[in-house]
């Protein structure tokens, strides 16, 4: 099979779970909803410390999201990406993709209660998912707990406004699922080690978001993880996080949104003693169609009882069309390990919905 083949097998999959009659009107059942990105990169990183780094990057991203209602309060829900799986060590365009579904569940979702089981993303973390800009998330996607296996149920309640509880026990997806078409980039095996890569329900996280009635547009997030130890670990990685943003109008056409986000590790990568802090501060101001944005990040860890702090900081202006088009460029600043480094990005996206 060829690759390009073989990656379009694995966008269209969710849709080959029902035939195409079967998108029924409104209030008809099963349903078919869901999202379409397409995200066209480039990062030029003009200036390092380090030469070897100087490099150019254009690669696409796809993501498909779609959601097959089964009834008012059943369905199923699948995520497929297609993106760059190996990282760059020269100047490419178009080369190292891989394809593979992140999501897969089974959801139930009620009034007040809801589960949920499969293949998903434990509720752990907001910065990873808003922080602005082209490179506003360079840092702390570290701690995003993608693919994991397991279950999981929220419960909504008011309070001033609307929260939720959540929770959800999980592992490290080892599965074929775990590899990719095209370009492979694994699969993910137990003797790989690391938290939570246990192939057992050792590892939990539980959050508590919400909002409140006399602050439209404020929305907060604390949740804590626990990740059992995998191979070569000697001790669970527990996490705290607290973060919140705020989406406030000026007039009519501008919106002002800021965002931040505390995150602690202790016992960091499963390793008895290490730690490590991640700060997040953006804000974006949204002007009729065009956006600007900065995002501040910044990483410090302590391994082996050495100390090291990093930090990226992002300036990013665009423009979205009302048709789903969007265009964006950024600077970069940035210092990781030590070394410095600064670049420009170039962003063209399409989203549309169905």
């Amino acid at each position: 099979m060829s690759t390009q083949l073989a990656l379009a097998l694995v966008v269209a999959a969710p849709f080959s779970l029902i035939s195409p009659g079967a998108v029924a009107g409104e209030n008809q059942y099963p349903t078919i909803t869901g999202e379409l990105l397409i995200e066209i990169e480039n990062d030029w990183t003009y200036r390092s410390d380090d030469p070897a780094a100087e490099i150019n990057d254009l690669y696409p991203t796809v993501v498909l999201g779609t959601s097959v209602g089964l009834n008012e309060h059943f369905s199923l829900n699948f995520e497929a990406t297609m993106e760059p799986v190996e990282d760059p060590t020269g100047d490419r365009a178009f080369e190292d993709l891989g394809g593979y579904l992140n999501i897969i569940t089974a959801n139930y979702d009620g009034e007040t209660f809801s589960a949920f089981a499969g293949k998903f993303t434990p509720n752990f973390g907001i910065a990873w998912e808003i922080a602005p800009g082209i490179f506003g998330t360079n840092l702390n996607e570290d701690y995003e707990l993608a693919e994991m296996i397991g279950f999981g149920g929220g419960f909504n309640f008011e309070a001033a406004g609307v929260h939720r509880i959540s929770a959800s026990t999980f592992f490290q997806d080892t599965t074929f699922l775990s590899n990719s078409v095209g370009t492979k980039r694994g699969p993910v095996r137990l003797s790989d080690g690391g938290p939570a890569n246990t192939e057992d329900f050792s590892s939990f996280a539980v959050a508590l978001d919400g909002e409140f009635q006399r602050l439209a547009g404020f929305r907060y997030h604390t949740a804590f993880s626990s990740l059992g130890e995998g191979e070569g670990s000697d001790a669970r990685q527990l996490g705290y996080a607290i973060g919140a943003e705020y989406a406030f109008n000026i007039g009519d056409d501008l919106t002002i949104s800021p965002m931040t986000e505390f995150v602690y590790f202790d016992n960091y990568g499963g390793t008895d003693g290490d730690t490590a802090k991640y700060i997040t501060a953006g804000i974006a101001l949204n002007f009729q169609n065009w956006v600007a944005s900065t995002t501040y990040q910044r990483r410090d860890t302590k391994l082996a009882g050495l100390s090291s702090d990093d930090h990226v900081v992002d300036f990013t202006i665009g423009y979205d069309f009302d048709m789903g088009l969007g265009v964006a460029a950024a600077w970069r600043g940035a210092e990781e390990d030590g070394v410095q480094s600064e670049g420009l990005g170039l962003l063209l996206s399409y989203a549309v919905d169905f």
